[in-house]
């Protein structure tokens, strides 16, 4: 199964309206926006009112950017590339007001152990941008779930090599004591900006919104 991690919920910013002199033509929906660099004379055709929502779409541009690569780099192995939508801003430039991050939340199959050392790294994920979403947060908790699963699993099962209850031998009066594996669940993790590829990537998309 596949989750994911957005930033930024889509969020639109409504540019402001233009006298009817000022009006101009739709654009083509079918041909690229145009993505030059804001020059110094187009700034001054701008009203102040379309000056100040590109200056707030820079600022969610670069804020919805950070808020996926924190969640990329951390997800490392398990984190597929970053996808954003995007919005034409007053100066012709897009700029990213939402996206997401997909990453893969199944369980290691047979292997417990595994399985905790991954759901760490997923959680470290969901939670690695500066103000974690309510979507980043329901990722962590399922990733969390995962991995007290398969500490259970881990706990229940028997020590490798214990002695049995019946058959244990003593020593200067003192039973062998057997006891249990203890793992924390905590795993190092390398951090990649490498995207998975699309193949180990595919299933269910949840969104980290932030």
């Amino acid at each position: 199964m596949v989750s994911g991690v957005s930033a930024v919920q889509p969020h639109f910013f409504s540019p402001p309206a233009k006298k009817p002199a000022e009006a101009t033509a739709a654009p083509d929906k079918n041909k690229p926006a145009e993505q030059g660099p804001t020059t110094e004379a187009t700034l001054g055709e701008l009203t102040e009112e379309e000056k100040i929502l590109v200056e707030k779409l820079k600022k969610t541009d670069q804020e919805v950017k950070a808020h996926e690569q924190a969640h990329k780099n951390a997800g490392g192995q398990y984190a597929g590339s970053a996808s954003f939508t995007y919005q034409s801003g007053p100066d012709g430039k897009r700029y990213a007001v939402g996206g997401e991050v997909p990453i893969d939340i199944s369980p290691v199959a047979g292997d417990p152990r595994a399985t905790i050392a991954k759901m760490s790294v997923i959680i470290a994920a969901a939670l690695a941008p500066a103000q974690p979403s309510g979507q980043d947060r329901s990722v962590a908790a399922q990733a969390s779930a995962a991995r007290a699963e398969a500490q259970a699993e881990l706990n229940a099962a028997p020590e490798e090599g214990a002695v049995p209850e019946d058959g244990a031998e003593e020593d200067s009066g003192s039973a062998v004591a057997t006891g249990r594996v203890n793992s924390s669940g905590l795993a190092a993790y390398q951090v990649s900006s490498q995207a998975q590829s699309p193949e180990t990537t595919s299933g269910r998309i949840l969104n980290f919104i932030s």
